[in-house]
């Protein structure tokens, strides 16, 4: 007699199963409720059997899985003690493909497997041996009149549901022989099989029925009840008292689990996408087991785990011990401020590692020295500086991915230990390299200028200090060309302001653009969330100062570094809150030089 396994096909229940557990058939006990299950509509619980394996057959979707049936040995049988209903409806769907098909008795692996301790006389009678008698009854009234003992609400639900059956086949007669090859090794049932010793009773009123599982509750399953019988078989037999314990235990130590990797922050952080609310700890269990291999049958990690257990001989234990040492670790690394700051960064700035390839290569780092070391590292190379530890020369067209990076890092440095500063938890649940875009604060786009008709003075004078002090004209000019000098001479002789006009607007921005350097140096670049940044444009300085004052009194989060140029708290060099000028996008590039030399100096490995 061989062991038993976790998960059969539906041919394998009535075949392997019972040769493996030495049992000639499954008993239902007389304290089960009848054979309920409707058929009357679409709604009934037969028809969304039919419905589902029938769409599971058409699209092809490999592997399909029909919950858990929940069995006890006794005697010579397999008393089911949750799953009969369904049970009893394979068993009749079974023998109906059979009938339909002409098919030779013994082909028929379902026949003579199902007991009914009240009522076998007729699921042997009726379903076994004289489907065809039954089949010639049109309703319920015309075979009541015939068999009057059969006259209860048990044989009422069965005479519908092989009514039901029977006009399903009718509709796809054309694919039966593959329907009936698919149902047959294609279909599983996960088997939870209990000892013999157990309370049937008890067990059958807390079985919890009727609710449809996934793949994480299938494994959630497998573990639960695996785990107790591989601890006790260790040591003793347990009593049914110890084992139910041990899986209420269990069951709590899962739900510490599905509850940490389905926190909104937690979440957030590590980048793991279950907003579905279908799955909420397969991200935890992905990185706990990295090889569960993708598939379309939706029961991937299940097939996975159970492969384990039954043909590598992983035990249960072994594998709720990964899962839980996988959710420490990443917690204490949430929880140490140093720790989450840097590998947040990593998680979050471009071109930066996802939490698989961090946790395949950290996780196994024996010290916390370690760990920040390698962190480090890889926070080092994500920034764009050369070999004397210095930023590189980066301008806003080619080099978007790297200047995020950049203001990122000014955010988080302010949460390193650095200096005399003890580290602090930066919160990445706000920030997104997906959401967030580079906005220049002196303005120097077409649309940035669509609402402005008029210079004033002081714009005449911030202007005339960022453009060229001389601009060459040609001998022979095109006509933009000998627009872009008249416009530039009107602002470098002006005193007052002037109105502008559309094509002003344009000229001025070519300007801008052209003969104005310090525009595009990163002294004039801030990180904002993308939809405050699209509210800022058509503005000068002080009107966007004012907009994320407001923001920020709405409560959107503003990245602290821009709060703090914007605020004009990092520069010395200027005499105005209302001004963004040439000397504040030079002193904000020396600015952001310093921090970064010394964040360099920060991450560098300690040799």
């Amino acid at each position: 007699m061989a062991k038993p396994k976790s998960i059969y096909s539906l041919k394998g229940i009535f075949t392997n199963l019972l040769s493996d557990a030495d049992k000639i058939g499954f008993l239902i006990p007389t304290y089960q409720r009848g054979y309920k299950w409707s058929s009357k509509d679409e709604n009934g619980q037969v028809n969304i059997l039919l419905k589902d394996l029938f769409n599971a057959y058409r699209s092809k979707s490999g592997r399909y899985y029909l919950q858990f049936l929940t069995l006890k040995e006794k005697d010579n049988e397999l008393e089911v003690i949750d799953g009969q209903q369904r049970l009893t409806t394979l068993s009749i769907l079974f023998c109906m493909i059979f009938h339909s098909l002409k098919s030779d008795q013994n082909d028929n692996f379902v026949s003579n497997k199902l007991k009914y301790q009240t009522r076998q006389n007729f699921i042997e009678k009726f379903i076994y041996n004289e489907i065809e008698s039954l089949l010639e009854s049109d309703t319920w009234r015309a075979f009541t009149e015939l068999h009057r003992a059969h006259d209860n609400q048990d044989v009422y639900f069965i005479f519908n549901a092989v009514k039901a059956i029977d006009n399903f086949l009718e509709e796809n007669a054309s694919d039966l022989k593959q329907f009936l090859e698919y149902i047959s090794t294609q279909v599983f049932l996960i088997v939870n099989l209990l000892d013999e010793n157990s309370n049937s009773e008890k067990v059958f009123l807390n079985v919890n029925k009727g609710v449809k599982l996934n793949d994480e509750d299938l494994v959630k399953g497998l573990l639960i009840t695996k785990l107790p019988l591989d601890l006790l078989n260790q040591k003793y037999r347990a009593t049914e008292v110890e084992i139910n314990e041990l899986r209420t235990n269990l069951g709590r130590q899962w739900d510490d689990l599905t509850n940490w990797s389905y926190r909104k922050d937690i979440r957030s952080y590590f980048k793991s996408d279950s907003s579905s609310g279908k799955s909420r700890l397969d991200w935890l269990i992905k990185l706990a087991y990295p090889n569960i291999p993708d598939d379309f049958s939706g029961h991937a990690m299940f097939s996975y785990f159970d492969k384990l257990y039954t043909h590598e001989n992983i035990g249960a234990e072994e594998i709720f011990k990964s899962l839980k040492r996988t959710k420490m670790m990443l917690n204490d690394w949430f929880n140490e401020a140093e720790t989450r700051n840097l590998l947040g960064y990593l998680l979050s700035a471009n071109g930066g590692d996802n939490k698989e390839i961090v946790w395949k290569e950290l996780s196994q780092l024996s010290t916390k020295e370690e760990l920040i070391n390698n962190l480090k590292a890889r926070c080092l190379a994500l920034l764009p500086v050369n070999d004397a530890g210095k930023l590189k020369d980066l301008n806003y067209e080619d080099h978007p991915r790297s200047l995020f990076n950049v203001f990122l890092m000014l955010d988080v440095i302010k949460f390193l230990p650095i200096g005399n500063k003890e580290a602090s938890s930066y919160n990445f649940s706000k920030i997104s390299a997906e959401n967030w875009s580079l906005e220049h604060i002196f303005p120097q786009n077409l649309r940035d200028f669509k609402a402005l008709n008029r210079l004033s003075a002081v714009d005449l004078t911030i202007i005339k200090e960022l453009l060229d002090k001389t601009v060459d004209i040609k001998d022979d000019p095109t006509e933009e060309e000998k627009g872009a000098f008249d416009l530039y001479t009107k602002i470098m002789t002006s005193e007052d302001g002037f109105f502008l006009d559309s094509d002003d607007r344009e000229v001025l921005v070519s300007l801008l653009k052209g003969k104005a350097r310090e525009l595009h140096m990163i002294g004039n670049l801030a990180l904002l969330q993308s939809n405050i940044n699209s509210s800022l444009s058509n503005h000068f300085f002080s009107n966007k100062r004012e907009i994320l004052v407001r923001k920020i009194s709405e409560g959107k989060f503003v990245p602290y570094h821009t709060y703090d140029v914007f605020s004009k708290l990092i520069l010395t060099s200027t005499d105005t809150l209302h001004t963004w000028s040439k000397a504040d996008i030079v002193a904000h590039t020396q600015y952001i030089n310093k921090q970064i030399i010394e964040i360099v100096e920060y991450l560098k490995p300690i040799l």
